[in-house]
């Protein structure tokens, strides 16, 4: 064979071999890096990345994200990730892993460098700032010195209460929804279906075959029983649908009670209601523990498939790739096993385990949700996580549960620094938290039970010696504490709402020091609030019985046609009203 031939393929040939082992793995390497720092909003940083192709595989290690809130702090890290591919679906351009492992997982880690990246900024949270702003805002200090009449001359205006301005939008959206609502539920199908029927019992009557005949009736009489049946379940979605958009008219009184907090503030007074000295209390630690929630949540959705548009196709340039399905179609990514091995928390770490099941960039072919259990304990101490993520649907859907039992707490600080601070030490907490998500919806509950804490006020700064007494004398013997939370709306724009049951001790210490004048203006401000509020939750309320009273009457009236007209078709479609055949003797 001639040189001239086989030279140039050689030199072909250690191109190809040198690009894949000194270039390819640090290519690799910089595209994940930049992906996800455009995502995170913080460096990102990989000790290392080894890939193979003989044996398909991948092993990264020192991993870490930093936290975009947090200058010293990471987001999460890991010591390696590594896995090895299956050789067939590389020959379709899929990825498919059967077993990975992750091991070293950490949430919170501090970090020696600055994750900040250069002219990025990220916004804060509105949930966050708008707690830590209600906190701050809970002034104790004047509040003994109260003079009566305190609210004779504050103005309210409706336009600066926020829960008129929630009861505006909550009008324009029930509006929105009830329409939809209406159009969906196309009540006139249902009287064209039995007319529909009706016509062709009356064809079925001058049948001449009797077994025809049979036949047509049996199938007329199931297609009656199946219409009144899919009524039954619209009729059913339709009221369910319409409940649950007045179900948030509830977040009107939560507003009404922010605005209460608001103008007191304004006036620096502070609210003693228990739910607000709850907000003052808790709000702020819960709503930043939220705030990470949700934007863990956003920055798993970003790379979450999109199943709106082509799920099985790709958009080319020129032309289109179609997928074909076969019967062992892979997804493009399919992981059907991550172990998952790790820490949590930094003062006591808690080794856990466990695994991720069935993580596809393509969830509607697999057609399965992703399923992750992990597991921990040490002592008393119990850690149990489970989740499922279902993407195969229009609507990205999640459920989780974490119960974590015996987790220490070194230091907890409660409270602002600008009205009054908790600090709680060496307690054994249990942390129980579920959290469902529907699309955009968010609906969870979590709660903290406190036992053998020490509970200090800090009260230094409070001039006032019988207030700083009451305060202190209201932590007096307790060693417990229980603290919860509610969060509902949507992941764009999170409600929350705090109790705890130190709140009660709290409310009764200050009612008792401020005496009567403090709850004198809470209750003129609250009449205030309530008088500028009053027309626009009256409009509400009589726009909600309005459309209530509009579906309710239109499912009656379908009701009473559908049934009659259905019982009567199926009273006739017996067999004493067949008609048989006649025999000539």
């Amino acid at each position: 064979m001639r040189r001239s031939y086989i030279l140039p393929r050689l030199v072909l040939l250690a191109f190809v071999w040198a690009f894949f082992f000194f270039a390819f793995d640090p290519l690799v390497k910089w595209g994940i890096i930049k992906g996800l720092e455009k995502g995170a909003k913080a460096k990102v940083e990989i000790a290392a990345l080894h890939t193979t192709f003989l044996h398909p595989s991948l092993r990264l290690t020192g991993f870490a994200v930093a936290d975009s809130g947090a200058e010293y702090r990471n987001l999460v890290e890991f010591s390696e990730l590594s896995f090895s591919a299956e050789g067939a679906p590389l020959l379709e351009k899929k990825l498919v892993v059967d077993n990975a492992s992750l091991s070293g997982l950490r949430f919170g880690t501090p970090r020696k460098t600055s994750g900040k990246l250069p002219f990025v900024r990220e916004a804060p949270s509105e949930l966050a700032e708008g707690l830590k702003k209600e906190a701050a805002g809970f002034a104790l200090e004047r509040a003994a010195d109260i003079k009566s009449g305190v609210m004779a001359d504050y103005k309210i205006s409706p336009d600066d209460l926020g829960s008129v301005k929630l009861a505006k939008q909550l009008a324009e959206d029930y509006s929105r929804d009830y329409k939809d609502i209406s159009e969906r539920l196309n009540t006139q199908k249902y009287q064209d279906g039995l007319s529909a029927l009706k016509a062709r019992y009356e064809k079925a009557k001058g049948e001449s075959d009797f077994a025809e005949q049979a036949k047509e009736y049996a199938e007329i009489a199931k297609e009656v029983k199946a219409l009144t049946a899919e009524f039954k379940n619209d009729k059913t979605g339709a009221e369910a649908a319409l409940a649950k958009a007045k179900d948030s008219f509830k977040a009107v009184d939560e507003a009404r009670r922010k605005d209460l907090s608001a103008v007191m503030a304004k006036m620096k007074l502070p609210a003693f209601d228990t739910r607000s000295i709850a907000r003052m209390l808790a709000g702020p630690l819960i709503a930043e523990k939220t705030a990470q929630c949700v934007k863990w949540m956003k920055l798993a959705r970003k790379y979450m498939p999109s199943n709106a548009k082509g799920v099985q196709q790709n958009e080319a340039r020129r032309g289109r790739v179609v997928h074909f399905l076969k019967e062992n179609t892979y997804p493009s990514v399919l992981v059907r096993k991550l172990a998952l091995s790790g820490e949590l928390g930094l003062d006591a770490p808690l080794e856990y385990s466990g695994a991720i099941e069935g993580l596809t960039t393509q969830p509607r072919i697999y057609g399965r949700p992703t399923v992750v259990m992990v597991k921990g304990g040490a002592g008393a101490r119990r850690l149990d996580f489970k989740a499922s993520v279902d993407a195969s649907g229009a609507q990205i859907k999640t459920d989780s549960r974490l119960l974590y039992a015996g987790m220490p707490v070194k230091e907890l600080l409660l409270g602002s620094p600008s009205s009054f601070m908790l600090k709680i030490t060496g307690a054994s907490a249990s942390f129980d938290a579920a959290l469902k998500t529907d699309g955009q919806q968010l609906d969870g509950k979590a709660s903290m039970r406190l036992a053998g804490a020490s509970f200090k006020p800090q009260a230094d700064g409070i001039k006032s010696a019988p207030l700083r007494s009451a305060l202190e004398s209201s932590f007096a013997g307790i060693s417990s504490a229980l603290i919860g939370a509610e969060i509902t709306g949507t992941i764009k724009a999170p409600g929350l709402s705090v109790n705890t049951d130190l709140a009660s001790g709290l409310s009764k210490a200050f009612a008792g020091v401020m005496g009567a004048e403090v709850k004198k203006a809470q209750d003129a401000a609250q009449k205030k609030i309530d008088e500028a509020l009053q027309p626009y939750r009256s409009k509400l309320d009589g726009l909600a019985a309005s459309k209530e009273a509009e579906l309710g009457a239109r499912l009656k009236d379908t009701e009473g046609k559908l049934g009659a007209g259905g019982d009567g078709l199926l009273k006739n479609l017996v067999p004493g009203k067949l008609k048989l055949p006649k025999f000539k003797l």
